[in-house]
């Protein structure tokens, strides 16, 4: 496994810990220089989608993953966490439909995180 699978690997088992849904890796690098691969998940409450960025951080941090940016506030609905070649999305479950980013990166390879 590779630096950027292992940083997908440990931000899916960070999700799933606090129960995120749809937990998906779009493999972006074939298709964009943004980055190489986007996570993105789903959270039924604001309170659930705060413990999915906090399980996130503190995963990424303790294995000394660090932390470029963050973007958005879980009262809007989504959050981003930009760690350079991963960037992870973090949503309720009204704005992953709202953005639809599974849709506008249709062309990247698609793994589900179970």
């Amino acid at each position: 496994m590779n630096k950027e699978e292992n940083m997908v690997k440990c931000i899916g088992d960070a999700i799933l810990d606090r129960k995120g849904t749809d937990v998906v890796s779009l493999h972006v690098g074939s298709v964009s220089t943004m980055a190489d691969y986007f996570v993105l998940a789903s959270a039924s409450s604001k309170p659930q989608l705060d413990a999915l960025i906090d399980s996130v951080e503190e995963a990424m941090k303790n294995n000394e993953y660090e932390l470029r940016s963050r973007e958005g506030r879980s009262t809007g609905g989504w959050v981003l966490l930009d760690y350079g070649s991963v960037i992870v999305h973090l949503f309720s479950n009204e704005m992953r439909e709202f953005y639809n980013l599974d849709g506008t990166w249709r062309d990247a390879e698609k793994t589900v995180i179970q």
